[in-house]
Protein backbone atom coordinates (compact mmCIF):
# COMPACT_ATOMS: atom_id res chain seq x y z
CA UNK A 1 0.00 0.00 0.00
CA UNK A 2 2.41 2.73 1.18
CA UNK A 3 6.11 2.91 0.65
CA UNK A 4 6.81 3.13 4.37
CA UNK A 5 5.83 0.16 6.51
CA UNK A 6 6.55 0.72 10.22
CA UNK A 7 8.85 -1.87 11.74
CA UNK A 8 6.73 -2.12 14.86
CA UNK A 9 3.36 -0.71 15.76
CA UNK A 10 3.66 1.32 18.95
CA UNK A 11 0.84 2.31 21.24
CA UNK A 12 2.04 5.93 21.47
CA UNK A 13 2.14 6.34 17.69
CA UNK A 14 -1.31 4.84 17.27
CA UNK A 15 -2.77 7.04 20.02
CA UNK A 16 -1.32 10.12 18.29
CA UNK A 17 -2.80 8.93 14.99
CA UNK A 18 -6.16 8.29 16.67
CA UNK A 19 -6.15 11.85 18.03
CA UNK A 20 -5.34 13.21 14.57
CA UNK A 21 -8.07 11.06 13.00
CA UNK A 22 -10.65 12.12 15.58
CA UNK A 23 -9.79 15.77 15.01
CA UNK A 24 -10.29 15.29 11.29
CA UNK A 25 -13.52 13.33 11.82
CA UNK A 26 -14.87 16.14 13.99
CA UNK A 27 -13.95 18.70 11.34
CA UNK A 28 -15.78 16.71 8.67
CA UNK A 29 -18.76 16.13 10.95
CA UNK A 30 -19.04 19.82 11.81
CA UNK A 31 -19.52 20.56 8.13
CA UNK A 32 -22.43 18.13 7.81
CA UNK A 33 -25.89 19.77 7.70
CA UNK A 34 -27.37 17.52 10.39
CA UNK A 35 -24.62 18.29 12.87
CA UNK A 36 -26.51 20.98 14.81
CA UNK A 37 -29.45 18.65 15.54
CA UNK A 38 -27.08 15.86 16.49
CA UNK A 39 -25.15 18.21 18.79
CA UNK A 40 -28.40 19.23 20.47
CA UNK A 41 -29.41 15.62 21.03
CA UNK A 42 -25.99 14.63 22.36
CA UNK A 43 -25.89 17.64 24.66
CA UNK A 44 -29.31 16.79 26.07
CA UNK A 45 -28.32 13.14 26.57
CA UNK A 46 -25.07 14.14 28.31
CA UNK A 47 -26.95 16.49 30.62
CA UNK A 48 -29.44 13.74 31.52
CA UNK A 49 -26.61 11.28 32.07
CA UNK A 50 -24.88 13.77 34.34
CA UNK A 51 -27.99 14.11 36.50
CA UNK A 52 -28.29 10.32 36.81
CA UNK A 53 -24.60 9.92 37.65
CA UNK A 54 -24.79 12.67 40.30
CA UNK A 55 -27.77 10.90 41.92
CA UNK A 56 -26.04 7.53 41.84
CA UNK A 57 -22.83 8.94 43.33
CA UNK A 58 -24.74 10.72 46.09
CA UNK A 59 -26.65 7.56 46.94
CA UNK A 60 -23.47 5.47 46.91
CA UNK A 61 -21.62 7.91 49.19
CA UNK A 62 -24.38 7.62 51.75
CA UNK A 63 -24.51 3.80 51.76
CA UNK A 64 -22.23 2.12 54.33
CA UNK A 65 -22.24 -1.15 52.37
CA UNK A 66 -20.77 0.67 49.39
CA UNK A 67 -18.06 2.21 51.56
CA UNK A 68 -17.05 -1.21 52.95
CA UNK A 69 -17.12 -2.76 49.49
CA UNK A 70 -14.92 0.04 48.15
CA UNK A 71 -12.33 -0.60 50.85
CA UNK A 72 -12.28 -4.35 50.13
CA UNK A 73 -12.18 -3.79 46.39
CA UNK A 74 -9.31 -1.34 46.72
CA UNK A 75 -7.13 -3.97 48.38
CA UNK A 76 -8.07 -6.56 45.76
CA UNK A 77 -7.30 -4.16 42.93
CA UNK A 78 -3.87 -3.39 44.39
CA UNK A 79 -3.09 -7.09 44.63
CA UNK A 80 -4.31 -7.73 41.07
CA UNK A 81 -2.24 -4.79 39.78
CA UNK A 82 0.90 -6.20 41.39
CA UNK A 83 0.25 -9.64 39.88
CA UNK A 84 -0.37 -8.01 36.50
CA UNK A 85 2.91 -6.08 36.65
CA UNK A 86 4.83 -9.23 37.42
CA UNK A 87 3.18 -11.31 34.69
CA UNK A 88 4.56 -9.42 31.67
CA UNK A 89 1.07 -9.16 30.23
CA UNK A 90 1.40 -5.37 30.05
CA UNK A 91 3.56 -5.56 26.93
CA UNK A 92 1.19 -8.04 25.27
CA UNK A 93 -1.78 -5.82 26.03
CA UNK A 94 0.08 -2.74 24.76
CA UNK A 95 0.85 -4.49 21.47
CA UNK A 96 -2.75 -5.65 21.17
CA UNK A 97 -4.06 -2.16 21.86
CA UNK A 98 -1.66 -0.67 19.32
CA UNK A 99 -2.82 -3.13 16.65
CA UNK A 100 -6.46 -2.45 17.49
CA UNK A 101 -5.91 1.32 17.38
CA UNK A 102 -4.13 0.96 14.05
CA UNK A 103 -7.16 -0.84 12.61
CA UNK A 104 -9.49 1.77 14.14
CA UNK A 105 -7.39 4.60 12.69
CA UNK A 106 -7.55 2.99 9.25
CA UNK A 107 -11.34 2.66 9.49
CA UNK A 108 -11.74 6.26 10.64
CA UNK A 109 -9.51 7.42 7.79
CA UNK A 110 -11.69 5.57 5.26
CA UNK A 111 -14.86 6.99 6.84
CA UNK A 112 -13.45 10.53 6.70
CA UNK A 113 -12.48 10.10 3.06
CA UNK A 114 -15.96 8.80 2.24
CA UNK A 115 -17.65 11.64 4.14
CA UNK A 116 -15.49 14.22 2.38
CA UNK A 117 -16.46 12.74 -1.00
CA UNK A 118 -20.14 13.09 -0.14
CA UNK A 119 -19.65 16.47 1.60
CA UNK A 120 -22.07 19.41 1.61
CA UNK A 121 -21.62 20.00 -2.12
CA UNK A 122 -23.29 16.64 -2.90
CA UNK A 123 -26.77 17.94 -2.10
CA UNK A 124 -29.84 15.85 -2.80
CA UNK A 125 -32.51 17.57 -4.83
Amino acid sequence: MGDQQPQEITLAEELRELARQLKEAIRVAREHPQTKEFERQVSQAVNELSVHIDRAVKTAKEDERVKRAAETTSAQVKQAAQTFKESGAKEDIERGLAKGLKALNEQISRAIAEAEKKGPEAKQD
